[in-house]
């Protein structure tokens, strides 16, 4: 049996860690009641609180007001002075409604997904997990369907340009020809790649609901003679071959056997292909990043444990014959993210 370290008394520990704790949900409350109210949008066209409080609605005083702006400015969502308040840049892109970078609606998401089992915590220790709703079940396409747009909005406020960068950094890009994004989501992240390349093709690949979205965007994007796209599940459709590049982006917790589908991504690249995925890695025994393994712990609950361990991709890319396969820890908004690099030929 292995031994555990025995923690004595330190007289450098300070409370502080469980004052720091207490004042996230806070955080969080400032956040959802700032998108409920819509508050970035009424401060892009009014500033005195007032004219903020008559906006509202409000039927009282403006004091409550004021500190709920006050606490919006202390978190960077607004700035203030001389009792006026604006926008931060934050506000602008992220908050309102109108940006094509809202992440509102995500936010919704993510909150439902992390924080929807948090008060029945002891009740799923002792019971054990319990009955999932359809719309809620991560494998489904209704979950999904009603996600994609938020995604779009995310993978253009941050990730897809980050993605991009990452793609045109390794050495085989300026040859490259024909990209697969496999689990695509909104296909964001493929056009973007696409847009940067002088003459490389796209593919996307998702279920159909999901598909829709992609296609508006494609379509909005101008760039329907440079990318098609594939309906289905990837672990049942056909999705070609001569691939020059193959991505996955947080989208490998559907394959129903990694080793039959890496099997298949190899089949489908080019002789000299790679193939690309951005995932977490756990480590210290599925303890850590402390942030990820938090925000996964309603779904965890709930039985939707999808979290994948360092090096388990990796493992399996190696078993399905790739000659080289390399991993880069990144550091994204998300947290510590895996790179994983697999080359058809090295």
């Amino acid at each position: 049996m292995t031994k555990l370290p025995h923690h004595t008394a330190h007289a450098g520990l300070t409370p502080g860690l469980v004052f720091e704790l207490m004042v996230g949900p806070i955080r969080m409350a400032v956040l959802k009641t700032a998108l409920d109210l819509e508050v970035a949008d009424i401060l892009a066209r009014e500033h005195d609180p007032k004219a903020i409080a008559n906006s509202l609605n409000i039927e009282t005083d403006e004091t409550n007001l004021i500190y709920f702006l006050d606490a919006m400015t202390a978190l960077g969502f607004a700035e203030k002075q001389d009792t006026q308040y604006a926008n931060t840049a934050f506000a602008e892109s992220y908050l309102r409604r109108n940006s094509p970078t809202y992440l509102g609606g995500l936010v919704r998401n993510l909150s439902h997904m992390q924080h929807h089992n948090l008060d029945r915590i002891p009740e799923l220790i002792r019971q054990g997990p319990p009955q999932v709703e359809q719309q809620d079940k991560l494998y489904g396409e209704e979950k999904w369907k009603n996600s994609v747009r938020h995604l779009a909005s995310y993978q253009k406020a941050d990730m897809a340009q980050r993605v991009a960068d990452l793609v045109a950094s390794v050495p085989e890009f300026p040859t490259m020809q024909r990209m697969l994004d496999l689990g695509c989501g909104p296909g964001l992240i493929c056009m973007t790649v696409v847009s940067q390349h002088p003459s490389m093709s796209g593919v996307l690949c998702d279920l159909p609901s999901v598909m829709e979205v992609a296609r508006e965007e494609i379509a909005s994007a101008g760039l329907e003679e440079r990318i098609s796209t594939i309906d289905g599940d990837y672990n049942n459709v056909d999705f070609g071959k001569d691939y020059d590049l193959i991505w996955a982006s947080h989208s490998l917790y559907y394959a129903k056997d990694l080793d039959a589908m890496f099997a298949n991504v190899y089949n489908a690249l080019s002789p000299n292909g790679v193939f690309m995925t951005l995932h977490e890695g756990l480590t210290s025994e599925r303890t850590q990043p402390a942030d990820l393994v938090l925000s996964r712990l309603s779904l965890a609950l709930e039985g939707q444990d999808v979290s994948f361990e360092q090096g388990e991709i990796a493992a399996h890319l190696s078993g399905a014959g790739f000659a080289s396969v390399t991993t880069e820890i990144l550091t994204l908004p998300l947290g510590p993210m895996d790179l994983i690099v697999a080359r058809k030929q090295g």
